[in-house]
This record gives structure tokens, C-alpha cells and sequence, in this order.
């Protein structure tokens, strides 16, 4: 029998996909796939595989993956919107060295739909015990990792967590964050990707404004194109 939901206009269960994959973040004001690390290892389901494995999607309850089972094109329609509309977003806790495996793990769909990435960025944690430190060298592979396995991605956004990414003065205080906005905004935009930076209260403007500036001695002194702020 076929099922009542896909008797409905392919405009009326978009509709209901959207309601039905809303998942709560705590991050930003957007539909965000959170990635999360758990372990080193992942686990293959068939064609479920993406979102059955670990890392783990916080706060999803099961309503996606259940979605996913009902038949296969439901499964192909809940997959093509889910990847479409959300941005693929990477905590600080996820080992980016594990990116590239991880990537292998989703369909040939989800990586050709797959348009926005972002990143939880940690500028400074050296305060806090058990917190995971990322090089800034680690984002720039990452984004060519990226660049390889996802041939439609064209934005990534950066969320600098307000509890790490401001250091104390003693350690370099405003000017250490803006060098890690510049560098995190000329290697992506080498890569040709319109950028986004999230979460910067308002007091700290001051931030993006010398990153803007050192972006702007760098063009004139190379030729380089526009990097997006």
C-alpha cells in the first residue's frame, strides 16, 4: 500500500521534513547538523550509515534516523532536504584529523548536497584542563579535505565560543584573536568560500575590525581577491 505521506505534493512534505528535522542548538540561529566526537571508531549500517554512526548528532532523538528507514524514497527526499538546508557543523571536541574518515562514512548524496560547513572555534584554552586544543594549521587542511570530498560546498561559518576564543592580556589579548580571524578568513577564502564569524559580543567589534585591516594590507600587497568577513 502506498504510504499516505507520499500521496501529498513533494512541496507539502518539504514542509514536513523541515517541522520534523528541527533540531535545537544551542549555537547559532540556523539548522545546524552538530557533529560531536565520541570515539575513534565508525559504524557502517548500509545506506543509513551517515547518521548512525560515531560521532554522534547531539540533542537528535531518533526522529531523523527513523525518517531515514521508512522506505527508500523517503529516505532519499529526507536525505537530499537534510543535507540542502543544514550546515554540517563540527564542535571543538571533534578530532579533525579524523575529518577525512568521517566524511567517507556519508552517502555520495549527502557530500554533493552539502553546501555549509562550520566550525566550534577555541582560540584559547590553555586555562582550562581537558579541553582539546586546536592548531590553526588543522582548519586550513581540513578546509582542502573539505574542498575534495564536497564538490558543492561554497560557505562556512565560524562560531568563536565566547568562553575561548577572547585570551587574557597578559597572553596577547585582542591582538591574538584577530590573527586567528585573519588566518582562519585568508585560508578559506583562498579556497573561494564566503565566511561568516558568530558569537562575537558587540564590546569585541574591535576584533573583526583589525582582522578586516590586516585582510586589506594583505590584498594590496598581494593582488589577492576579496576574503569575506
Amino acid at each position: 500500500m502506498d504510504s499516505p505521506l507520499l500521496r501529498l505534493p513533494l512541496e507539502i512534505r518539504l514542509m514536513i521534513y523541515e517541522y520534523a528535522l528541527d533540531v535545537p542548538n544551542e549555537y547559532m540561529d540556523r539548522p545546524l547538523i552538530v557533529v560531536n566526537d565520541r570515539g575513534p571508531s565508525f559504524t557502517a549500517r548500509g545506506r543509513y550509515r551517515a547518521l548512525s554512526m560515531c560521532p554522534s548528532w547531539p540533542n537528535e532523538n531518533g526522529k531523523v534516523r527513523s525518517l531515514l528507514n521508512v522506505n527508500r524514497q523517503i529516505h532519499d527526499e529526507v536525505e537530499d532536504f537534510l543535507y540542502s538546508h543544514n550546515t554540517l557543523f563540527f564542535l571543538n571536541s571533534f578530532n579533525l584529523d579524523r575529518l577525512d574518515a568521517f566524511l567517507d562514512t556519508l552517502s555520495a548524496t549527502a557530500r554533493n548536497r552539502i553546501r555549509s560547513v562550520g566550525f566550534e572555534v577555541f582560540f584559547f584554552v590553555h586555562s582550562q584542563t581537558g579541553v582539546p586544543k586546536r592548531l590553526l594549521k588543522e582548519y586550513e587542511k581540513a578546509g582542502r579535505i573539505l574542498s575534495e570530498k564536497l564538490p558543492n560546498w561554497s560557505s562556512v561559518v565560524f562560531y568563536l565560543d565566547p568562553r575561548f576564543y577572547f585570551p587574557s592580556a597578559a597572553v596577547g589579548g585582542r591582538e591574538l584573536s584577530a590573527r586567528g580571524v585573519w588566518y582562519l578568513a585568508t585560508k578559506f577564502g583562498a579556497l573561494r568560500k564566503e565566511m561568516q564569524f558568530f558569537a562575537l559580543p558587540a564590546i569585541h567589534r574591535h576584533v573583526m575590525v583589525e582582522a578586516e585591516r590586516k585582510i586589506a594590507l594583505m590584498r594590496r600587497g598581494s593582488g589577492q581577491g576579496r576574503a569575506f568577513l
